[in-house]
């Protein structure tokens, strides 16, 4: 069984934020939720043009704490720096957060209930976008349930879970980053626990409801450079676990986005030119075995 460490009334946990050109008076919103459930903020700054802002922000709340990086490290590497912290500073679970992420202000409360459990590698809990609706899986009662991937966002991890496959993936810089950590600990025999709470209120890209034909679908409308990432490292991804990708269905799945980019997207052929690229990018990176 695993013992919380307590700070007080607190558990002795942390927040981590990777950063990149936020929006202040969003990130405000964000820390202002936070701050009070954790013993301290770490924020990991890749290389943002607003870092006087965000040095002014960050003047307001005593128990934050700025890294910055000299270039965009990407967010799998900003991930391992908040997990850096977390070891050197004896701490068995840390919470990850967009910098335009808002949560709950019993989250952390609501959290603790649920880390003694066995093999437990990450906490998470339902998220409400700003822009679209999305899906509760929970049944009836049921308080809580397992998944086999969560954002990282409001996701609550397990520092020696996390260490042990050995932090994010480096190569993937951006985007499915979560899933595949996901699927690591999954592989360790480790499980992701999810709690039926409203625990962060979160914007993926500038997402939207659409309806094609009969069916119901979400368009993100993300710039192509993003674009490129998500195909790309759809591909990386799949070819990393085949246990649990067929390669062929998941490039199939990749064809669902050039239709909601074509009727659904502006830039249409940018995006698309570059997601092709990231297929075929996907195909040449070598597999990282951390």
């Amino acid at each position: 069984m695993i013992v919380m460490k307590r700070k007080g009334n607190k558990m002795h946990t942390f927040a981590g934020i990777v950063l990149f050109n936020p929006e202040i008076e969003r990130l405000k919103e964000n820390l202002q939720a936070i701050v009070p459930q954790v013993a301290e903020v770490v924020l990991i700054d890749n290389c943002s043009q607003n870092i006087t802002e965000i040095k002014n922000l960050l003047r307001q709340f005593q128990t934050c704490k700025l890294v910055e990086n000299n270039e965009n490290k990407g967010i799998a590497t900003a991930l391992n720096q908040i997990l850096g912290y977390a070891a050197a500073n004896d701490y068995d679970w840390f919470l990850t957060l967009d910098q335009d992420s808002v949560c709950s202000e019993r989250l952390i409360e609501t959290y603790e209930k649920f880390v003694s459990f066995e093999k437990i590698g990450m906490v998470t809990s339902l998220v409400v976008d700003r822009n679209y609706t999305g899906s509760i899986s929970f049944i009836g009662n049921e308080e809580y349930h397992y998944v086999t991937y969560c954002i990282t966002s409001g996701a609550l991890v397990n520092t020696k879970a996390c260490r042990e496959c050995g932090g994010w993936d480096d190569v993937l810089f951006i985007d499915n980053v979560d899933g595949e950590i996901c699927i690591h600990l999954k592989k360790l025999g480790y499980k992701v626990l999810s709690v039926k709470f409203n625990g962060i209120l979160h914007e993926i890209g500038h997402g939207r409801d659409v309806k094609f034909l009969w069916k119901k679908d979400v368009v993100y409308n993300h710039p192509a450079f993003r674009q490129y990432y998500m195909a790309r490292n759809r591909v990386y991804v799949a070819r990393k676990y085949p246990e649990e990708f067929i390669l062929r269905k998941e490039l199939l799945k990749e064809l669902r986005n050039y239709r909601l980019i074509l009727f659904f997207e502006k830039n249409k052929f940018e995006k698309m030119r570059a997601r092709i690229k990231g297929v075929k990018d996907g195909f040449k990176l070598k597999i990282t075995d951390r």
